[in-house]
């Protein structure tokens, strides 16, 4: 059976400092390479260049407009390079992590390994199909249906590796802000826009303007994913930001109820209101969903909540509302987790020891605080892994 063909898709700015760490990544992957370049002074086209030598491929150079215009610019220019066409920003490391299997959709969602959080997004594309790029920043590829459907599925062979710190970085989210501003004046009604603009005006330390952004996301409908999302961030906000825990609380719950399937938003409520000492009312909320499998969701999934997140906060409450049994058996299956991170596997050993103790005679101290009226332990939420 004949080899299938990549051919590799970037547009570039003054990457001379990471340009080789990601081509030194893809080149064995690919068999072509279409690469638009929107101005360097640093010496990264010589540095394409050199790293592809021996690879065909065509390197262009036009002035910026934006990244839509450009993207689609340089992908229409690599249709019919390959069989598939690879889209990667400069700041991204390919990692295979399986053999390539046959390709056959019209495109696959590639998974991003961050720390904390997953997501994925369209990285390889059918490379006889026409497409364009629709938004100003936070863009997406399209083709259209006229051309017949856009089959997608996920491929986990490829993963991306997002360092995020390419030359472009320095000023990207004042760019986003200003791009996604005059987009949202000229399309009021684009739910990506307005779920972009809010997390920029977040990453901004605009909390007002990200939540108001978030729920007006939220209201308009449409991709089940991102109004979860923005309801999740909006929580976040209120909890963190503006110090509004009933209305943290309520966007927590309407997350849940849009996605009940996503569980993020019910850690969160869940911890926040183990550390208000709540418990039974945690408990209550955690005891439902402990082992619950994470979704095969595309946008900003947190594995580590589904992993072991949901079972440290049960360990704790368990504890609290007496069911020293439970917390044991909890802290046991923590325990047995090899990739429990350090600090949390530190206090479920501590915890551990607390629920152990109120099962003897001789009780000892314990987490404190609740009914027990002991010396308060250092359970510190978790946010993150």
């Amino acid at each position: 059976m004949k080899k299938q063909t990549l051919c590799l898709c970037m547009i570039v700015k003054n990457e001379a400092r990471v340009i080789e760490r990601c081509l030194g990544s893809v080149r064995h992957l690919i068999d072509h390479w279409v690469i638009c370049d929107t101005g360097s002074t640093d010496g990264t086209q010589d540095l394409i260049r050199r790293t592809l030598d021996g690879i065909p491929g065509e390197l262009h150079e036009e002035p910026w407009v934006d990244f839509g215009h450009n993207r689609t610019g340089n992908i229409q220019r690599a249709r019919g390079k390959a069989d598939y066409l690879l889209t990667l920003d400069a700041d991204h490391v390919m990692r295979q992590d399986a053999p390539l299997p046959r390709l056959t959709a019209t495109s696959y969602m590639l998974r991003y390994d961050t720390p904390g959080t997953q997501h994925r997004f369209k990285h390889l594309m059918r490379g006889d199909r026409v497409w364009r790029y629709e938004g100003v920043t936070h863009e997406y590829p399209c083709t259209d249906e006229s051309d017949g459907p856009d089959v997608q599925e996920n491929l986990d062979a490829l993963v991306i590796e997002d360092h995020a710190d390419g030359g472009c970085r320095s000023d990207k989210f004042e760019r986003d802000a200003r791009l996604l501003r005059g987009e949202l004046e000229r399309d009021p009604a684009n739910t990506r826009t307005v779920f972009y603009l809010a997390n920029t005006e977040r990453d901004l330390g605009h909390a007002e303007e990200a939540i108001a952004l978030y729920e007006r996301r939220a209201a308009m409908g449409g991709w089940p994913e991102e109004v979860y999302c923005s309801l999740l961030e909006a929580g976040l906000l209120r909890a963190e930001r503006t110090d509004d825990w009933p209305g943290a609380m309520d966007a927590f719950s309407r997350a849940w109820d849009a996605r009940p399937g996503r569980l993020e938003a019910c850690y969160e409520l869940a911890s926040r209101l183990r550390v208000k000492g709540r418990y039974r009312t945690a408990h209550a909320l955690l005891g439902g969903v402990v082992g619950a499998p994470e979704p095969d969701d595309l946008l900003f999934t947190k594995s580590w909540v589904y992993e072991w997140g949901l079972l440290f906060e049960y360990s704790i409450t368990a504890y609290w509302v007496g069911d020293y049994d439970a917390s044991i058996e909890a802290c046991d299956k923590l325990l047995a987790r090899p990739d429990l991170p350090e600090p949390i596997r530190r206090q479920t050993v501590l915890n551990r020891g607390f629920a152990v103790g109120q099962t003897v005679p001789a009780a000892v101290p314990g987490p404190s605080g609740g009914r027990h009226g002991r010396e308060q332990t250092t359970v510190t939420r978790v946010n993150e892994a």
